[in-house]
């Protein structure tokens, strides 16, 4: 049996050119509670370019040797387990987030080392591509939708980025929900993609006033419900897209809008955020298992047909430089996912 392992790795912080194809030392079970994974497939996700071009790692403390393997979720087959573990067997079909960093290798690679109890097992009814397009998102739009927007039926929900990969999941939560949801897209093709998994309006942001397309929509002065799945920018003015009383979830890093704590004080908003690195950073492992818990939910959720991802494009380990770029600038529709 092969002691290497082929991976994508990188040496330093930059631009898409800084990742390799190596053969690297194929990790081995040292610990009881460590599952030995052979990678099938990996999600690629915001946060793999964006730690690529930060080098940030979780634990600023930890001290690292060699490369960085991206990847933050990834799905595959049980290979080895030490003898703590007891959910899990050889031979199993799983899927986890994890690692991604410097200090905690990633799933740009042919093998990927777990503890225990942060995998679980995949959804049955489908294959590896398209499981590993679903724990990053389908967790960070669970939080969003279930537990931070307080979504009820017959809500008018606005999804900003609804053809995205966060986007199209959260389009899918809200209508089990039973809530009305409108999205913001770029184009004709990423509106049909937005509407196909249960939007009832698609706005071209580009081409309509949004506001005014809400407010024609809802019959409210904005959506009681605002998911901003974009950020930055987009960020203040979903603050003017929410309806008074409403609430507003975002998930990606922006900085405050300036005039944003009155304007959310005299519209008596509600703003939260979701960020699922908390638990990879933590030392308490209950809010690991708590995302383990969610990823158990979504499996359900894929196998009674209520859930599907996207792929807009399935990559090898040369191609996924190009996927990075594309995905921050925009251009993927739904997901890409590495298929090693």
């Amino acid at each position: 049996m092969s002691e290497t392992m082929r991976a994508l790795v990188m040496y330093e912080p930059g631009g898409p050119e800084v990742l390799k194809v190596r053969d690297m030392p194929k990790p081995k079970v040292l610990n009881s509670s460590d599952v030995l994974v052979r990678v099938r497939a990996a999600g690629i996700n915001p946060a793999d370019w964006q730690n690529r071009k930060s080098g940030q790692r979780h634990d600023p403390d930890a001290e690292t040797e060699g490369p960085t393997i991206l990847g933050i979720d990834g799905v595959g087959v049980v290979e080895d387990v030490g003898n703590a573990v007891e959910r899990i067997t050889i031979g199993d079909e799983v899927w986890y987030i994890d690692g991604g960093y410097p200090g905690n290798p990633g799933s740009y690679a042919e093998y990927k080392l777990v503890h225990g109890a942060y995998v679980s097992p995949k959804p049955k009814s489908i294959d590896y591509v398209h499981a590993a397009a679903l724990p990053v998102v389908g967790l960070t739009a669970w939080e969003a939708v279930f537990n931070k927007g307080n979504v009820k039926s017959g809500d008018h929900v606005l999804v900003h980025g609804g053809a995205g990969g966060l986007g199209h999941i959260a389009i899918q939560y809200l209508s089990a929900i039973g809530a009305r949801t409108a999205t913001t897209v770029s184009n004709e093709v990423k509106a049909e993609l937005a509407l196909s998994m249960g939007a009832e309006l698609a706005i071209l942001y580009r081409t309509q006033d949004v506001k005014v397309e809400l407010r024609s929509w809802s019959g409210k002065d904005g959506a009681d419900v605002v998911f901003d799945f974009v950020g930055h920018d987009n960020f203040a003015q979903s603050f003017e897209h929410t309806a008074p009383y409403g609430r507003l979830v975002n998930t990606v890093v922006s900085d405050w809008p300036s005039g944003g704590n009155a304007l959310a004080e005299w519209k008596n908003l509600d703003i939260s955020f979701v960020n699922i690195g908390l638990p990879q950073v933590s030392r308490d492992g209950s809010h690991r298992l708590r995302q383990v818990g969610i990823l158990d939910s979504i499996a359900d959720m894929v196998d009674q047909g209520k859930l599907r991802a996207h792929i807009h494009r399935v990559v090898s380990f040369e191609e996924v430089g190009e996927a990075h770029r594309a995905l921050e600038a925009g251009e993927t529709l739904g997901r890409v996912v590495l298929n090693i």
